[in-house]
């Protein structure tokens, strides 16, 4: 009878693992965004899509219209950059109460600095829908409030620096710049060692500390440039208030040194005129 024994046991146990079974909890079904947070988002991607900006404006949550001041700051983003979304599809959603993270696929194409050309490229954008004023807006993140595209340059014993972009946030202004060695000699350039930005009433150093992605790891580095070598990158500039208004810069980046040279040599581009938009 001692068949009796394994037989009670596996009985046991399998009716141990239906408790187990009955006992775990079944997962809980995703929660689906409301439909009216899809539909703004849905609604402000199509509209940068077609370069509405009035359209897509009018869809953010109204601190983001407090921080661009208008439809033309706004804008000047993506003018810029000359970016359009040729298409998108909304790929995930995740709820949090009253705001929703949406992230959107994009097939895009922009300026490209480094080959001065418009290039594709396929993206993934977060945007975030949120309760305003009992209606559903939309809000992005990291987005300077106003943007330019100067293509201002500057030259130095044959070394040339360009201004492709400057877009200003609440505490920094960004220059997008290009150098270039059209000289016959290897040269060292240095662009967060000494750069300063001149707004005409301060000259602000450059930001140079081992912050990334805030500072350029290649210009935090240094460049060396061959004869007829040039590479791209951003200088940051702290500033302590927003002025939407008639601006004018002067950009000095230093220092540079040939090789071999003892005295270094700084490269100024400017003045660079910006108007109020």
């Amino acid at each position: 009878m001692n068949w009796i024994r394994p037989a009670a046991r596996v009985i046991a146990l399998a009716a141990t693992a239906l408790w187990l079974l009955a006992a775990t909890p079944s997962p809980a079904p995703a929660v689906k965004p409301d439909p009216g947070a899809v539909a703004a988002v849905n609604a402000y991607v199509g509209a940068l899509s077609h370069h509405d900006f009035h359209a897509a404006y009018a869809l953010l949550d109204p601190a983001q219209q407090s921080y661009f001041g208008n439809v033309q700051n706004f804008a000047s983003n993506t003018l810029s950059t000359q970016y359009t979304i040729q298409k998108f599809s909304l790929i995930s959603a995740l709820p949090h109460q009253n705001v929703v993270e949406f992230t959107v696929r994009e097939t895009v194409s922009f300026l490209d600095v480094n080959s001065k050309s418009k290039v594709s490229a396929v993206v993934k954008e977060p945007f975030f829908a949120l309760r305003a004023n009992d209606a559903w807006r939309v809000k992005q993140l990291y987005q300077p409030w106003k943007s330019y595209a100067p293509e201002v340059s500057g030259s130095a014993q044959g070394i040339t620096v360009t201004v492709h972009r400057m877009q200003f946030y609440d505490k920094r202004i960004q220059l997008d710049c290009s150098v270039a060695n059209t000289s016959a000699n290897p040269v060292q350039v240095l662009p967060l060692g000494k750069s300063v930005l001149d707004d005409g009433a301060a000259k602000i150093p450059a930001l140079n500390s081992a912050d990334f992605p805030l500072n350029d790891v290649r210009f935090f580095e240094g460049l060396r440039l061959l004869p007829r070598q040039d590479a791209s990158g951003y200088i940051n500039f702290p500033v302590t208030q927003k002025k939407d208004e008639d601006q004018t810069f002067t950009l000095t980046v230093a220092p540079a040194i040939f090789d071999g040279a003892e005295q270094t040599f700084p490269i100024v581009v400017g003045p660079i005129h910006l108007n109020k938009l």
